[in-house]
């Protein structure tokens, strides 16, 4: 079984809470003329409610000819170098990593309106983790609407239909709890606090 039973993330919350994170996704999609993955990078945001993922790329990408077809996407959040110093010696050097690997089916949006409310949606979320407290955020309005309708027709929007998630957070789960103690205290020592955090989930 790979990846090991203990390495494997089942919790929805975490799993969502990396997506949201570390939004730039790595699609996996098939080429009929390779065995090999076509490979794209794609920022989306998952809502909650409706449980997609949306987001545009242009409309040239091979994303905008597989309406109704499956891709795997992953999210990789923070990793690092785990030196043996982090465990006094109790560990091999290795790697701590998290990851989340979800297939979903592609879903083109043609509405104009629909278009309009997900770069709407998409401009308010990550701009507001964009822009510093005393500046203002950019605002969608600020280009005319004709003039977005017309950049529109360059692009294609797209919900992602999750319909299984697969977690891996190899994070030292097959040490004892006293090792990964010493090791979070040492990737917290190295300011390293975002992977030290994970070890508590």
């Amino acid at each position: 079984m790979y990846p090991a039973e203990h390495f494997q993330q089942h919790d929805g919350k975490q799993l969502q809470q990396l997506v949201n994170s570390y939004p730039l996704a790595t699609i996996l999609m098939p080429n009929s003329q390779s065995q090999l993955n076509d490979i794209c990078h794609v920022p989306l945001l998952y809502d909650l409610e409706q449980k997609v993922f949306i987001g545009h790329v242009a409309k040239y990408n091979p994303l905008s000819l597989l309406d109704g077809q499956s891709v795997n996407l992953l999210f990789s959040g923070e990793d690092c170098y785990l030196s043996p110093s982090y465990s006094q010696n109790k560990t091999l050097p290795s790697w701590l990593y998290s990851s989340v690997y979800i297939t979903a089916q592609v879903r083109l949006i043609t509405n104009t309106d629909k278009k309009e409310q997900i770069m709407q949606r998409l401009t308010d979320h990550f701009e507001l983790h964009f822009s510093k407290p005393d500046t203002t955020k950019w605002q969608l309005d600020e280009v005319p609407v004709q003039h977005r309708h017309a950049m529109y027709q360059q692009l294609s929007f797209i919900e992602f239909i999750p319909c299984h998630w697969r977690g891996n957070f190899k994070l030292s789960q097959n040490k004892s709890t006293a090792i990964r103690q010493t090791i979070k205290e040492s990737l917290l020592k190295h300011g390293k606090e975002s992977i030290a955090q994970l070890f508590d989930s």
